[in-house]
């Protein structure tokens, strides 16, 4: 090749690339690669747009390639880039550990690799790279965005607003970190000053769907809101995209069941759960085998004697049930007490029970011994109180492991009204991938058929172990019900245990509105309401003799 081709060829892969040609780039002959390996810019390029194509091994080799003539950090960071894509999260470490021994004021390779440090739970070390890019780059927004996340993650609110604060400095047209702090504001029960960020956070970018659920979660809407306004028009937009459209249905539903058009809150509420439907790897039928293995499992199975265990300083509260059904007031409740530290839905449970392998074990005590090991390691971290609630809902379908591996904790389980619970959570938009049941009338019913099963298996079998509580009767008899629980929880009853509302703990379930206010009597009964279009659910309720 000669030196004019050579040239033509390197302007035409520079035009390329400014052009974002990526695959055509990508699909450039390894022969034509190989005249270009000692000049660095164009391997960049190279690399940068293997990576924009998805051809990741291709960019690693040339990088490895190119490494040993070109040792830079710029190169090293590439590549700790490249693994990081790939989730080889050792090698990224070393990467960006490389570069940065080549170059310790690099600013963007300590952010990356807090970000990989962050996702192997290496929380302390992630903080301080987060600090170090932001101590060598005193504007590097991504850092001090990535730094407020994690704070914000770790519960550490304050600090977390800081660092949102900052982001907000250094670009005021970015719409994420006003959200956020709506969010933060949101579980500390400051509505007030939740609802003025979110606010902002709209009006800095109208089309952010999340900014309006937040914020028509809040409280209800009007017809003359403004933003019930922009809601009419955005959901006509033909260019949003399914995600967006999913959440902006929900968000314009809620407003129409405050405003009263319960037909266009339906149309919304339908087409939004079908969309987010379609989007979801759910099937029904895994869960119906889920329960159905758990039942097999125990059906046999004796809970072990307390004395297989040294008694644990760390005393856990499960609180469970269905979603919905109350059991964020219960621990809005039991967490007023001095003795007792609420740390909401917890995923221990699921992580140490699916990591003991019990489904392939044939040793039910060992495994039974690695549940309650895992489990009280990290529930040990959260809180240096004596009792400490774990109020996942799910774990109903645990109750097996739980009465086994943890003989000193108490169990509460929460019922409510069938089509109360069924109703909730149909029109309730939540977060985890492993609610697809409620997307679906039929399968939100059939799902709790399910789960009155499997919680009839647990009663007629360990009912001296488990706390049922009636939602209904709980709040037409506060009081009595409350000194009740606490009588079968052994502890002492507290005064402030009736204001339970002014309980300044974070909340961040979907109830985070409800547990912050006092008892409401009637809410069972607002399902009534919107009978005539539940008649999926109420069909198959009553079909199988479940009464509301």
């Amino acid at each position: 090749m000669t030196n004019k081709n050579l040239f033509n060829d390197k302007q035409n892969i520079i035009n390329l690339f400014n052009k974002k040609k990526f695959n055509k780039i990508s699909n450039i002959s390894s022969k034509t690669r190989a005249f270009f390996e000692d000049q660095a810019d164009i391997v960049k390029i190279f690399v940068m747009s293997d990576l924009n194509t998805n051809n990741f091994i291709k960019a690693e080799q040339l990088l490895k390639k190119i490494l040993p003539k070109n040792n830079t950090a710029e190169f090293n960071y590439i590549l700790g880039n490249t693994f990081k894509i790939q989730n080889k999260n050792d090698e990224a470490i070393a990467a960006y550990k490389k570069s940065l021994s080549i170059n310790k004021n690099f600013s963007e390779a300590y952010n990356n690799l807090a970000n990989v440090q962050k996702k192997n739970e290496n929380f302390d070390e992630a903080l301080l790279n987060y600090k170090n890019a932001i101590k060598t780059k005193e504007n590097n927004l991504e850092a001090y965005y990535n730094l407020a996340n994690l704070y914000k993650s770790l519960k550490k609110y304050g600090d977390s607003i800081k660092n949102y604060q900052k982001v907000i400095k250094l670009n005021p047209n970015f719409s994420d970190p006003y959200n956020n702090i709506g969010t933060i504001y949101s579980i500390l029960g400051k509505f007030n000053e939740a609802s003025e960020f979110y606010l902002k956070s709209i009006n800095v970018n109208k089309y952010f769907a999340e900014a309006y659920k937040n914020y028509v979660q809040l409280s209800k809407i009007d017809e003359n809101d403004e933003v019930f306004n922009n809601l009419k028009k955005i959901v006509k937009d033909e260019n949003l995209d399914e995600k967006q459209k999913e959440v902006f249905f929900y968000s314009i539903s809620k407003v129409y069941f405050d405003i009263g058009n319960n037909d266009l809150a339906f149309k919304y509420l339908n087409s939004a759960n079908k969309l987010k439907l379609q989007n979801l790897d759910y099937s029904f039928n895994k869960d119906k085998k889920e329960f159905k293995k758990i039942k097999e499992y125990f059906l046999n199975k004796e809970i072990l004697n307390l004395k297989k265990f040294e008694e644990n300083q760390v005393k856990p509260i499960f609180i469970l049930g269905m979603p919905r059904s109350g059991t964020s007031l219960i621990e809005q409740i039991v967490s007023n007490h001095s003795e007792v530290h609420g740390a909401g839905e917890l995923d221990l449970l699921p992580i140490s029970v699916k990591n003991s392998n019990w489904e392939h074990s044939n040793d039910f005590e060992n495994t039974i011994k690695k549940i309650r090991k895992e489990y009280l390691d990290k529930l040990s971290l959260i809180s240096k109180k004596k009792y400490i609630t774990d109020k996942l809902p799910g774990n109903f379908k645990r109750i097996g492991f739980i009465l086994s591996a943890f003989p000193e904790c108490k169990i509460i389980h929460l019922e409510r009204n069938p089509m109360a619970i069924c109703w909730s959570n149909y029109k309730s938009n939540f977060n985890s991938t492993g609610m697809g049941f409620t997307l679906n009338q039929e399968h939100t019913a059939e799902y709790y058929i399910l789960y009155k099963d499997l919680m009839k298996f647990w009663n007629e079998r360990y009912s001296e172990r488990i706390i049922n509580i009636n939602y209904e009767r709980l709040v037409e008899n506060f009081e009595e019900e409350i000194k009740k629980l606490f009588v079968k929880l052994n502890l002492n009853w507290e005064k402030q245990l009736y204001d339970f509302h002014k309980n300044e703990r974070p909340v961040e379930t979907a109830s985070f509105l409800q547990v912050r206010s006092k008892v409401y009597q009637k809410s069972s009964e607002q399902w009534k309401s919107y009978e005539k279009f539940l008649t999926p659910m109420t069909d198959i309720l009553a079909s199988n003799n479940v009464k509301f």
